[in-house]
């Protein structure tokens, strides 16, 4: 039975996902924010593992903050003392890339991809709701096509309340109504609604370069919150990337 620690650094946390064989025991968040030490880092994770009883064999890791990078493999084999795994776009190569410039992708990106593609038939769009909503597109074929970036939920919301003098920052989810009656719930119809009907146009503008059906699978913190609404998703994957970094650990040998 192998006991694997997948590490997704993002933006504003990093994910980590214990998982045992196949299947995902634990799921925790750490700040990415401020940018630790790794003996801090080493600090934070060593009680959560001692809290959940939980030894890693390996940890594989994949992350699109440099900085980070360098302090987690040094988690991973000076604390834990354990073998570390680090996933970049092209190494191992996934997937075909057929995008401009290859490297420049976010691992992330690349990771959510592959993994829907173990799972769904292409064409398929992946939807990450996280620090950016990214789109990630797989043509039909299960190459890389590329995809969108856009600002994701938070970050507009904190526009909002940091570049204006009398906007409060606001929880995000959805409003009683589309016209607000209160300052707070004008913001969150324009954030709610108007990410909605951004994110369904998209869909439908990608959806119109292909001759067939598209699959849209969505992941990412912020999913969720249109589960209501959201009638253009055919499946939510609340544990895509770590679950992809699973799956390229076990295969990783094959690459």
């Amino acid at each position: 039975m192998k006991r694997i620690l997948a590490v997704d650094i993002g933006n504003t946390h990093i994910t980590l996902g214990a998982f045992s064989d196949s299947e995902i025991l634990h799921e925790w968040r750490i700040s990415s924010r401020p940018i630790r030490t790794h003996d801090e880092y080493g600090a934070v994770l060593t009680q959560i593992l001692k809290q959940y009883a939980f030894d890693p064999d390996r940890l594989i890791l994949g992350s699109v903050v440099p900085k980070l990078e360098d302090s987690w493999i040094r988690v991973g084999q000076e604390i834990l003392g354990t073998d570390v795994r680090v996933i970049h776009p092209c190494e191992p190569l996934l997937l075909p890339l057929n995008i401009d410039h290859p490297h420049e992708a976010g691992v992330d990106r690349i990771v959510d991809t592959w993994a829907a593609l173990q799972k769904y038939s292409p064409p398929l769009i992946v939807i990450d709701f996280g620090t950016a909503t990214t789109f990630d597109v797989a043509g039909p074929e299960g190459d890389y096509r590329g995809g969108i970036i856009l600002p994701g939920l938070e970050l507009g919301a904190e526009a909002l309340f940091q570049k204006t003098a009398l906007l409060p920052q606001v929880s995000i989810r959805k409003p009683p109504s589309v016209i607000g009656s209160n300052t707070v719930d004008c913001i969150r119809s324009g954030l709610y609604f108007g990410w909605l009907e951004m994110i369904r146009g998209l869909v439908s503008r990608v959806k119109a370069e292909f001759s067939q059906p598209v699959q849209v699978i969505t992941t990412g913190g912020l999913a969720s919150v249109f589960t209501d609404d959201a009638d253009f998703i055919d499946h939510s994957e609340p544990h895509l990337t770590l679950e992809g970094l699973k799956k390229v650990d076990e295969m990783w040998e094959t690459f």
